[in-house]
């Protein structure tokens, strides 16, 4: 079994999947919303918070913010925006816009009824493409993609949007995947205790463009983009697992992403995601005896400045 995938497919798949998130991340006693929400509070927030502090927006500092106008790229359920409406002063998001945008549908519903249902304030969605976004240029003092170059067809034409969009001395801020998250290996033990032969795939990085895995990398590519002020640094931190059942619910997408990009359609109706899913459960459940553990992310966190 092999713990990397060809990347087209796996990113094809990935694609598709997010696409259809509404159905893909649902289970029997969960909403897809509560997953995506979930995830993004344990995991992809403790990121943002370090990643816009390193953006120069010290959102816990006694450093003035100036109004401004962000872009969320890739927003997902959202993350920059919540937690720029929980943090700043009234005044300052008054005085300022958030745009968020992604290519998926289920979630640009799902941001239109947090905007809604949660109130924040000068804040909009549209379905937008990172590769091509069509928005205006220099018009953003912010741009943030949270985990997403890596896994973006073609990355590069998203890094030049990035910048093509920014302000001259705008700021751009992103987070990949440093290394796999535990989860990753912990899975494959799991595939590999199967009463039956379980093709395990992992691919860090989907898009053939680059090595968003590697900080020197990173800040050779923003250099020679044009761009100044560089800096890639690495940060880790612990997410909490409940339970056996709270972690099918929290990686049943990719579960499915690995049966849909590594197992034939023969293996897949042999043997299919509620039964899998089964299996993973029964076998948590034994190794942590129902109880909780912590999963490991390590991820790369960059910000650059457009020049004057």
């Amino acid at each position: 079994m092999s713990a990397k995938a060809p990347s087209h497919r796996a990113a094809k798949e990935l694609s598709k999947l997010f696409e259809t998130i509404n159905k893909a991340a649902s289970s029997a006693n969960v909403s897809w919303e509560d997953v995506l929400l979930d995830n993004a509070r344990r995991v992809s927030t403790p990121l943002v918070i370090q990643m816009l502090a390193q953006m120069g927006l010290d959102l816990y500092g006694n450093k003035p913010i100036a109004p401004f106008k962000l872009f969320e790229n890739a927003c997902g359920a959202g993350v920059v925006a919540p937690v720029l409406q929980k943090t700043l002063k009234p005044d300052v998001l008054a005085k300022s816009s958030i745009l968020c945008g992604d290519f998926s549908t289920p979630c640009i519903g799902l941001i239109e009824k947090r905007i809604k249902e949660e109130g924040w304030v000068n804040t909009e969605v549209k379905r937008i493409d990172a590769q091509k976004t069509k928005l205006e240029s220099a018009s953003f003092d912010y741009v943030t993609t949270n985990i997403g170059f890596h896994v973006i067809p073609d990355s590069e034409a998203a890094l030049d949007e990035t910048v093509r969009i920014l302000k001259p001395g705008g700021v751009l801020g992103f987070t990949t995947w440093h290394r796999p998250p535990t989860w990753v290996d912990e899975l494959q033990e799991v595939f590999a205790s199967f009463p039956f032969e379980a093709p395990y795939t992992w691919t860090l990085q989907m898009t053939p463009w680059g090595q968003w895995t590697d900080v020197q990398w990173v800040r050779k590519t923003l250099a020679a983009k044009g761009l100044e002020d560089v800096n890639v640094d690495i940060y880790a931190h612990l997410s909490k697992v409940d339970s056996p059942t709270h972690f099918i619910t929290q990686i049943a997408m990719m579960i499915d992403w690995i049966m849909d990009s590594a197992w034939s359609e023969e293996l897949r109706k042999a043997h299919p995601r509620e039964e899998v899913q089964g299996l993973v459960k029964d076998y948590l459940e034994k190794k942590y005896e129902g109880g909780s553990w912590d999963i490991s992310w390590v991820s790369l966190i960059a910000s650059a400045r457009k020049p004057l």
